[in-house]
């Protein structure tokens, strides 16, 4: 590795610092004013998402096209990788101006949903990806075109829901770093594509990390939580399972049911408040502080003991991934192991923090 590899995101770190710290300490810029449902009770600057956004788009176009590589193999030797990686950023681009939209005058669900469902069906349509179903393969390209749009419309919602609490998304995605590399895809190890931009990606957000420790001075923003979302979510389709098999020769595929593996918790909790919520004839899209962790800060845990709970909740679930990877257990029973274990790490955390409240 290049020796002014540490050097590149050094200065790709402090700009991005540089640039967060402008808008915090600036008169300008979206502000959000807390509520019952927040969780902060101070007046508190949002949308870092406006920065550190562009500060990922811009550095990751300097890597494929530019003389800067930031230490990575030159993405000529990654052709079969980079064919949809533009549609990937315009993809980040555009749900990144779409959420700082929704911060500035909060557009109808209908319209934002209908605007979704729009942008990920023409992204999925471009690439036509071909993945697995439960590791079933033989399904028509138009209908894993039709549920994936479904499935990462709610997926990238998800995420944006679960955007309430300092660190709390910043840290989820870190552990799904280290997750995604156990799906046996070489397209997420050293020094494939998507090791690369989850790189470039966390250290263009190193001044918002910085800034959203609690207690945050800002928050990510429908425009950086709907981005990320995305991102996330569309990045495992663009590897190419003809020409990244595993390293024991056989043709892998990027699976649905690996989506589960990249926030165990997300997934349990989001689902099962929005089951929740319906059965009791509550609004579905309307805000509100009911998801697990917020329940969690408001007993004598607070919002950095949440934090931690659930960083190790979803450290101890990766941890086990590992181990059932290296005893080379099905997908499938893998799946099924690891989905149990998370269900019952949070029935048990549910039940404790329930009787902290009714306390």
């Amino acid at each position: 590795m290049p020796a002014f590899f540490p050097i590149s995101f050094l200065i790709l770190g402090l700009m991005s610092l540089i640039l967060h710290s402008i808008y915090v300490h600036s008169r300008f810029g979206v502000k959000d004013v807390p509520n019952e449902r927040s969780l902060h009770d101070t007046v508190t600057k949002k949308s870092g998402g406006m920065f550190f956004i562009p500060v990922f788009l811009i550095s990751t176009l300097l890597y494929l096209t530019g003389p800067v590589g930031f230490g990575f193999p030159n993405p000529e030797t990654l052709t079969n990788q980079v064919s949809n990686v533009y549609l990937l950023l315009a993809g980040v681009f555009v749900f990144s101006i779409l959420g700082f939209i929704d911060d500035l005058i909060h557009l109808s669900p209908k319209l934002r949903l209908f605007l979704e469902l729009g942008i990920v069906w023409l992204c999925l349509w471009v690439t036509t990806p071909n993945i697995s179903f439960m590791t079933y393969t033989e399904i028509p390209s138009y209908a894993i075109i039709l549920f994936l749009t479904v499935f990462l419309v709610f997926g990238i919602n998800l995420v944006n829901f679960m955007d309430g609490m300092d660190w709390y998304l910043v840290s989820t995605f870190f552990i799904c770093f280290f997750s995604v590399g156990l799906c046996d895809l070489p397209f997420y190890t050293f020094p494939n594509l998507g090791y690369i931009l989850y790189a470039i990606l966390f250290v263009s957000m190193f001044g918002f990390i910085f800034y959203n420790f609690p207690k945050a001075k800002l928050f990510m923003g429908d425009s950086g939580s709907l981005a990320l979302g995305f991102f996330v979510f569309f990045l495992p389709l663009l590897s190419n399972p003809l020409t990244e098999g595993s390293n024991r020769g056989q043709v892998v595929r990027w699976d649905v049911l690996d989506y589960f593996y990249l926030f165990p918790f997300f997934w349990i909790d989001g689902i099962t408040i929005l089951l929740k919520r319906f059965s009791e004839k509550k609004h579905l899209f309307q805000a509100h502080r009911e998801h697990l962790y917020q329940t969690l800060t408001e007993t004598n845990v607070g919002k950095v003991g949440s934090l931690v709970v659930f960083s190790l909740l979803n450290g101890l679930v990766l941890g086990i991934h590992i181990l059932l990877v290296q005893w080379e257990i099905g997908k499938l029973l893998t799946f099924t192991i690891l989905f149990l274990i998370s269900l019952l790490l949070y029935g048990i955390v549910w039940v404790w923090t329930s009787r902290k409240n009714l306390a």
